[in-house]
Order: structure tokens, then C-alpha cells, then sequence
């Protein structure tokens, strides 16, 4: 008996060890990254970072609704108990004004498309475990700022910066509304030792504020070459990027730093399915979205 109960023991051991190292995956990958204060933040990798190996193609081909396999991780999305945003809102926030007109007005237009109730939204309603999610995603609006064009911007700084705007009353602080700030052509973000364009093309994150958790996502003005691809504007790349922070800050948006939904290898919903199988909605383009489901990515065009 003494002798089972080690052996039993040995085999525990291990398999914990595996199941960490799993989890870990994502962040060895740098989808996970380390943030100013050595937090975790869940970041969007540049498209160069896709192995070709794979074969999959950047487009989705035009054809009816249709299920892709996934490129990262490994099996369906599992709840870790964190809560899911119920009733979403995004609220648009342009740092700059050197930001273009044709950029800003496209950002608006995109986010009434995607938040319609769009099967491409709706998809995220299944991981509602905690706090059924809504079918559309509200549009909080937009602020126009004025902030001039740093050459960098930490992610300390936006965070401060959000916090500047509720206090002054420019912004109303919300725990439902997802901020995403837009920044300028010129600006680098920054997040410890990473960078925008080199380590990653957008994240998602989450502070405190007062007794509200304060989602947000950092959009950087994409026309670098590590965050381009071949044919696309600088608007569908802010699109694909912001179609796949949004639905990621619904499902894990880390409240109270208790996560919600990702793999066993660490990847959230729209990690598995980034850069492939590109497809527009309303003329807009978004990349697919994980669905456990339907076990892969899920195509609507």
C-alpha cells in the first residue's frame, strides 16, 4: 500500500508539471508578455510570427459559414472562473488629432457593424458563464483628444492617462465599457521591456479604478512592417486587431486579476484563430473567432 501511494503520488507530480507547462505555452510564445510593474499582459503578436508551415491562408475564401482548425493551443477554451463582460460597450479614444479622419470615421463605422449583432459578435455569447454576454456590443462613443505625438507611451502612462480623463469628467468610468485608445502615427507603445510593432501589434488589459475594474485595449497606429500585410490599409489592420482585443477583453477580461476563458496551453479565444482566415464584415475586416462549439475557427463572410 505505502509502495502504491507513492507511485500514485510520482504520477500526480508529473502530471501537475505538465499541465503547468501547457499553460505556460502561450507565454513562452509571447502572447503573454510582462507589463511595466512585471503583471501579465495578453498581447496581440505580429502576423511575421505565423510559421507558414501551416499552410493556412491570410484570406478566408469566399464561400458560406465554415469552421478552420486553430493555430495555437490545444482543445477548446476552458472556464477559469473569472467573470465575462454581460453587456459590453467600446468607447473610442483618439489620442491625437494627427490621427486621419478617414481612420477615426472607420473605427466608428466598424465598431456600429461589429456590435449589431453580427454572428461574428454574437459567437461569444457561448462563454457567458459567469455573466451572460449580450448579443451587441454598445458603442460608448468617442473622445478626440489632443495630446501631441510622443515618441513612445508606456502602458503605465495609458492607464494614467484613462484615469486623468474620468477624473476631469471627460470620460464616464465604467466596469462594462471596454476603452480603446488609438494612438498616433509616430507613437511607439511600450510595456516593459516589449514594444509595439516588434513584440506585438495590440493587447488588452484592466486597473483599478476607485472600486471599478477599468477594461481597455491599446491600439497603436499600425503602418510598421512587422504589423502589416500585404494589401490591407492601416484601417483593416486597426480592425482585425481591434475585432480580436474586443472579444478577448469580453471573455477574460481579468476582473479583480481572476482570469475567465483560455486554452490549457494558455491561449484566449481569438490567440487560436490570429492572422488566418481573414474575412470582412460590413466591409470591415476581422479575423475569425474560436468557438468550443464547433471546435475551430469560425468563418462568416
Amino acid at each position: 500500500m505505502r509502495r502504491a501511494a507513492c507511485v500514485g503520488i510520482v504520477i500526480l507530480c508529473v502530471a501537475s508539471a505538465a499541465a503547468r507547462a501547457d499553460d505556460d505555452e502561450a507565454t513562452a510564445h509571447g502572447w503573454r508578455i510582462r507589463g511595466d510593474r512585471g503583471e501579465t499582459v495578453k498581447v496581440l503578436p505580429p502576423p511575421a510570427w505565423v510559421p507558414s508551415t501551416w499552410g493556412h491562408p491570410v484570406e478566408a475564401p469566399i464561400t458560406g459559414m465554415t469552421v478552420y482548425p486553430a493555430s495555437y493551443g490545444s482543445g477548446n477554451l476552458v472556464d477559469h472562473g473569472g467573470l465575462e463582460i454581460a453587456n459590453a460597450g467600446f468607447s473610442q479614444v483618439f489620442y491625437d488629432s494627427s490621427i486621419p479622419a478617414s481612420v477615426t470615421t472607420g473605427i466608428n463605422g466598424f465598431i456600429n457593424v461589429f456590435g449589431s449583432g453580427v454572428p461574428d459578435y454574437k459567437i461569444i455569447q457561448q462563454y457567458g458563464s459567469h455573466a451572460p454576454i449580450a448579443a451587441t456590443l454598445r458603442n460608448a462613443g468617442a473622445l478626440f483628444d489632443s495630446k501631441g505625438v510622443p515618441s513612445t507611451i508606456s502602458d503605465s502612462q495609458i492607464q494614467s492617462y484613462l484615469a486623468g480623463l474620468f477624473s476631469s469628467g471627460r470620460i464616464t468610468p465604467d466596469a462594462s465599457t471596454i476603452y480603446g485608445v488609438y494612438l498616433p502615427p509616430g507613437t511607439t507603445s511600450t510595456m516593459g521591456s516589449s514594444k509595439s510593432c516588434t513584440n506585438y501589434c495590440g493587447y488588452h488589459g484592466h486597473f483599478t479604478y476607485g472600486s471599478l475594474q477599468i477594461k481597455y485595449a491599446v491600439f497603436p497606429y499600425l503602418t510598421c512592417s512587422g504589423c502589416s500585410l500585404s494589401g490591407r490599409s492601416v484601417l483593416d489592420m486597426l480592425t482585425i486587431v481591434t475585432s480580436h482585443e474586443i472579444r478577448e477583453a469580453v471573455t477574460d477580461p481579468g476582473d479583480n486579476n481572476k482570469d475567465a476563458w483560455y486554452d490549457r496551453r494558455g491561449y484566449e479565444a481569438d490567440d487560436k484563430c490570429a492572422w488566418h482566415h481573414l474575412y470582412t464584415v460590413g466591409g470591415y475586416w476581422v479575423q475569425p473567432e474560436y468557438s468550443n462549439a464547433n471546435k475551430g475557427c469560425v468563418v462568416y463572410p
